[in-house]
C-alpha cells in the first residue's frame, strides 16, 4: 500500500443545502446504543434493521457511512431489509469490517424507485442527488454522527455526485471513492469531471494498482485524484490479494479487492475517523 499524505481536517466542513423531508421508523439518536450498527435503506428512505448478525464491533461508533454499491445499485431488499440480490459487492460483503472499526453502516438500495437499477447517467442527475440527500438525512437522524458517502465502481459515481453537486448536500462530512468508474461515455464525462472538480470536502480515492477493469483503470483514479481540489484529500493504492473472478470488473477480482478487504476497509476507516484507529 502506498500513501499520499495530505492534511486531514479535524473540524467538519460547513455545508449548506436543502434537506428533504424523509420517513424513518427508527428511534432518535439519543435512544440508540453506542455500538456501531448496520442497517439497510431503500429509496422510500425507510431504514430497516435486517435480521442478520454481523460481528460485534470492536469500537464504539464514531461516524456513519452510506455504502453505495456498484453495478446497477440493486440490493433487492425484502420487507425486513434483508439483502436478496447478493452479488458479493466489495462494500456490501465488508459491512462487518466497517462495524469493527467503529462506523455505523447504511447500505442503500435503488429499489423501489428504480426496479431496473441505476444507470451511470442517472447517478449524475439532480434526482439522484436528492436521493443521496435522503440517505444522508436518514443516517443523521438515526445516529447523529458525521456521515460519509462511500462508493465503489459505479457506486463511486454516486459518491462524486454527493461531493460535487451544488448546492452541496447538507450533513455530508466527506466522500470515499473506490475502484471508481472513470471511463464514461462522452455525453456524461464532462458532468462527472465537473462534479469531481467541485469536491472541497475531505475525500479519499482508493484503487488497486492491478485493476484490469477497462472502466476503472488505475490511471483513471490517479487522474480523478488530481481533479479534486479538496485541501483534505488523500489517495490509497493497494496491490496483491487473490482474484478468483474471470471478469476483471467482477466483485472478486482486483477491482473488488478480493483477499485484501481488511486492509482496504481499515484504510478507509482510518481516514473517515481522522487518522484515529486504535
Amino acid at each position: 500500500m502506498s500513501i499520499r499524505p495530505t492534511e486531514i481536517l479535524k473540524r467538519p466542513a460547513l455545508i449548506f443545502g436543502v434537506c428533504l423531508p424523509f420517513l424513518c421508523c427508527s428511534a432518535p439518536p439519543a435512544a440508540r446504543a453506542a455500538d456501531a450498527e448496520a442497517v439497510t435503506i431503500d429509496t422510500t428512505f425507510i431504514v430497516k434493521t435486517p435480521p442478520v448478525r454481523l460481528d460485534k464491533p470492536a469500537h464504539k461508533a464514531r461516524a456513519s457511512v452510506v455504502l453505495m454499491t456498484g453495478s446497477d445499485g440493486l440490493l433487492d431488499l425484502d420487507a425486513t431489509g434483508t439483502i436478496i440480490n447478493s452479488t458479493g459487492n466489495f462494500l456490501i460483503r465488508s459491512a462487518d469490517l466497517f462495524l469493527r472499526h467503529g462506523l455505523n453502516v447504511m447500505m442503500a438500495d435503488a429499489t423501489p424507485a428504480h426496479p431496473d437499477g441505476l444507470t451511470r447517467s442517472f447517478r449524475l442527475s439532480a434526482t439522484h442527488a436528492a436521493e443521496l440527500q435522503g440517505f444522508i438525512n436518514a443516517a443523521m437522524n438515526r445516529w447523529g454522527q458525521p456521515v460519509w458517502v462511500v462508493g465503489t465502481s459505479n457506486g463511486s459515481i454516486s459518491a462524486v455526485t454527493a461531493g460535487g453537486f451544488q448546492p452541496a448536500l447538507a450533513g455530508l462530512s466527506g466522500v470515499v471513492l473506490t475502484s471508481t468508474v472513470t471511463n464514461l461515455v462522452p455525453a456524461i464525462q464532462p458532468t462527472f469531471n465537473l462534479y469531481a472538480s467541485r469536491i472541497t470536502l475531505p475525500a479519499l480515492v482508493v484503487w488497486h494498482e492491478d485493476d484490469h477493469c477497462s472502466l476503472s483503470p488505475a490511471a483513471g483514479s490517479a487522474t480523478l485524484f488530481g481533479l479534486i481540489p479538496s485541501a483534505a484529500k488523500a489517495s490509497r493504492t493497494f496491490a496483491g490479494g487473490h482474484s478468483v473472478a474471470t471478469d476483471p470488473c467482477g466483485a472478486f477480482s482486483e477491482h473488488g479487492y478480493a483477499g485484501i478487504e481488511e486492509k482496504v476497509v481499515k484504510a478507509i476507516a482510518q481516514f473517515v475517523r481522522g487518522g484515529d484507529l486504535d
